[in-house]
C-alpha cells in the first residue's frame, strides 16, 4: 500500500484513540503521533464530541491546528474558535424539541458555544455525561425557558436519551434528520448531508490537501463517511463488520494502541 502521499492522519477519538473509561492517550500512540507530526504530517481529532467535551489531556499531548467536532458539524481550531459550521434549522429544533417534551425524553442540543438541554435534564446528565468527569460543569439547563438558541444560534447536534422503544418510532420522523443509535437508550441525531466527512472536507482545504493524502482511523457507523474516501481507510478490530466493510485496512483494538500499530506496520512513522 502507497504511504508515500500520506500528509494528514484523521482519527475518531472514542474507542479508535481511547478506549471507553479512559480520558487519555496511551503513551505509544502518543509518541506515535508526535512521531508523525514530527516528520510534518498532520494530525486531526474528528469526533461527534462537542469541543467542550475533549479530554484536555489531547491539548496538552498534540499540537493539534483544527479539530472536527459534533459529526462534522463544526470545525474549530484548538482554542475552540468556530471556523465552519452546519446548523440545523428552527423546524428542525422545534421537532426535536417537541417529541423530547411530550416523552419525557433527554434532550441536549450541542450549540456553537456548549451542550444545552432543552428536556429532562436530569435525565440526560445521567446518561450521556460521566459523573466526575471534567465537562460535567459545562453543560446548561435550559429546559425552562428553551432560549439559548435566540443568542448562540439553531444547534449543530443532539443527543438524547430515553427509553429505545419510545424513540424508535420517531427515527424516521423528521425529513433530512438522522437518529443513529449510539448506545443502551442514547441517540445520536444530525443532519443527514453533514457527516465527519464535511469536516474533512474543510481540514482539506485549509491544508490545501486531497482525499489521496488521507489516511482515516475509526470505529463506529459515523466514522465510515470519512473512512471511505481516504487514501487508507482504516477501521478498529473492536469495530462492527458494516464498519470494517467500508475500510481498506483492519487494525488491532483500540484497547491495543491499533493506531500506533498500524501507523508502524506501514512505515508513516
Amino acid at each position: 500500500m502507497n504511504t508515500e502521499n500520506i500528509r494528514l492522519i484523521v482519527c475518531d477519538i472514542d474507542n479508535t484513540l481511547i478506549p471507553g473509561g479512559k480520558q487519555a492517550l496511551s503513551d505509544r500512540n502518543r509518541e506515535a503521533l508526535q512521531k508523525a507530526i514530527d516528520k510534518g504530517i498532520k494530525v486531526m481529532i474528528n469526533t461527534g464530541r462537542h469541543y467542550t467535551f475533549l479530554q484536555p489531556s489531547l491539548f496538552d499531548d498534540l499540537p493539534m491546528e483544527i479539530i472536527g467536532t459534533i459529526n462534522g458539524a463544526c470545525l474549530t481550531d484548538r482554542n475552540g474558535k468556530v471556523l465552519e459550521k452546519h446548523p440545523m434549522t428552527k423546524e428542525n429544533m422545534d421537532a426535536i424539541t417537541k417529541i423530547c417534551v411530550e416523552n419525557q425524553i433527554g434532550l441536549g442540543f450541542k450549540f456553537e458555544d456548549r451542550i444545552v438541554t432543552y428536556a429532562c435534564h436530569q435525565k440526560f446528565m445521567d446518561g450521556y455525561v460521566q459523573k466526575g468527569a471534567p465537562w460535567e460543569s459545562t453543560v446548561l439547563d435550559d429546559t425552562k425557558n428553551r432560549n439559548h438558541h435566540e443568542k448562540y444560534g439553531y444547534p449543530l447536534g443532539t443527543f438524547i436519551v430515553g427509553d429505545e422503544n419510545v424513540i424508535a418510532p420517531f427515527t424516521d420522523s423528521i425529513p433530512g434528520i438522522v437518529f443513529a443509535w449510539s448506545f443502551r437508550n442514547g441517540f445520536d441525531v444530525f443532519l443527514k448531508d453533514v457527516t465527519k466527512a464535511t469536516s474533512v472536507e474543510a481540514a482539506l482545504k485549509y491544508y490545501n490537501l486531497t482525499w489521496d493524502n488521507v489516511i482515516a482511523f475509526g470505529d463506529a457507523g459515523n466514522d465510515t463517511p470519512f473512512i471511505e474516501p481516504a487514501a487508507i481507510g482504516v477501521a478498529m478490530g473492536n469495530s462492527k463488520d458494516d464498519v470494517k466493510a467500508h475500510a481498506d485496512l483492519v487494525a488491532p483494538d483500540c484497547a491495543d494502541d491499533g493506531v500506533a500499530l498500524e501507523l508502524e506496520k506501514l512505515g508513516i512513522i
